[in-house]
């Protein structure tokens, strides 16, 4: 029997993308995993995505804009998956994608489990066994918990504020009784909680359990080094067993000219290289870097091509590497000199003298003559310059040159 409620799984949401690229209809789909049309319609308007260099995958405006532009978007399947015409159009384009859509899915399950006490496994049981009695059979809440008392262990004031939260897959137009209660009063932090939500599932720990697991993937550490407030920020990537850092100069510290830049470089090195070079990337738990799903795909292959985790917050030295490396930049930009007049120049001598200076730790070498052994065509593509030992000058008269 085709069920009605409308929690799905990764196994499911697979299949709709699959079918959303056959051109198949919501009828057709919404057969082929059992359930209903609408189910498979308020999937795809929950979960698109927006492709975009200026709006983070899931912002509201950003997917708003798309529709407003293109008519296609307001019907079935609206997204552009299928659509013929998608490699010749200039506007921002939705689409559908099943890892993307579980990814999103499992984080705001976690934004509003913040404040309840309910594990995966009971709602998972909830949604097999007591969501279709209410839903399709029509008992009470009171039935169910007469009859269901080993599941619903929870009291019943419990399990309205989950239907609320959108923890269950149920409306309060599917409740026949809804028993009031009062609501808890909360500051504005919903921005705290969804924060939360992304961290927790890469945090610092899980970094070490992932490293430890796959001994041979790449590890990067990113930041920003802010001068001062409000102005334009560094942007520094290390590459952390050659110590060669990437060095970019970000007009405002925010996520969209964070994603400005690993963009550029995706496009840049390619999709294979960028992925081997960026396979771990461990950064702190700042703003502009609380888009991890933008770092981590490529929307084009719909693959994962990186690793997100982050640090403690104020535990700097969890990214040691590259902590050491921004002394190299503070000897020539000091904290409160600002960075707003900086030409593109300017930032890619200071780089490229940065990664020519010769370690100890790299008993002696630079991490640029380790960075282009180890990858050769990154050198060549980033078009990096040697620089003889003897001309190394990392000097706030040789850095700003006369471009300032």
């Amino acid at each position: 029997m085709m069920t009605s409620y409308n929690h799905l799984f990764k196994e499911q949401r697979h299949t709709i993308e699959y079918l959303i690229g056959l051109s198949k209809n919501f009828t057709y789909i919404s057969k082929s995993i059992n359930v209903d049309r609408t189910t498979v319609s308020k999937e795809i308007k929950r979960n698109r995505f927006v492709k975009s260099n200026f709006y983070s995958p899931f912002d509201s405006k950003g997917i708003s804009s798309a529709i407003s532009k293109c008519d296609k978007l307001k019907k079935p399947p609206y997204v552009c998956n299928a659509c013929p015409n998608k490699r010749y159009c200039t506007n921002h384009k939705l689409y559908y994608n099943s890892s993307l859509a579980q990814e999103n899915y499992e984080n705001n399950l976690v934004e509003s489990r913040t404040e309840v006490d309910i594990s995966p496994n009971v709602v998972e049981e909830i949604e097999n066994s007591i969501v279709p009695l209410i839903k399709n059979k029509k008992q009470s809440i009171n039935q169910v918990y007469i009859n269901h008392s080993d599941i619903l262990f929870f009291s019943k004031a419990a399990f309205y504020k989950y239907v609320e939260l959108g923890i269950l897959s149920l409306s309060n137009l599917d409740l026949p009784k809804k028993v009031k209660y009062r609501k808890r009063k909360h500051k504005n932090n919903h921005d705290y909680k969804r924060n939360l939500s992304i961290i927790k599932r890469r945090t610092y720990e899980e970094y070490i359990d992932f490293k430890l697991k796959h001994p041979r993937m790449n590890i990067c550490e990113m930041d920003t080094v802010e001068r001062t407030k409000g102005g334009k920020v560094f942007l520094t990537i290390l590459i952390k067993d050659t110590k060669f850092m990437f060095i970019r100069l970000l007009d405002k510290k925010n996520i969209a000219n964070v994603n400005k830049e690993i963009d550029k470089l995706k496009n840049i090195l390619g999709i294979q290289l960028f992925s081997k070079i960026f396979r771990i990337v461990l950064t702190d738990n700042g703003n502009e870097f609380l888009d991890p799903i933008h770092i981590e795909f490529d929307y084009t292959t719909s693959n994962k091509t990186t690793n997100i985790f982050y640090c403690h917050p104020y535990s700097s030295f969890e990214k040691a590497s590259l902590e050491h490396n921004h002394e190299y930049i503070r000897r020539i930009f000091p904290k409160g000199e600002s960075l707003n007049n900086l030409t593109e120049r300017q930032v890619q001598r200071l780089e490229t003298t940065i990664n020519n200076i010769p370690r100890e730790k790299l008993k002696g070498k630079t991490p640029y003559e380790l960075t282009k052994n180890k990858y050769p065509l990154l050198i060549k593509k980033l078009n990096y310059q040697y620089i003889e030992p003897d001309n190394v000058e990392l000097t706030r008269k040789y850095i700003l040159g006369g471009d300032k």
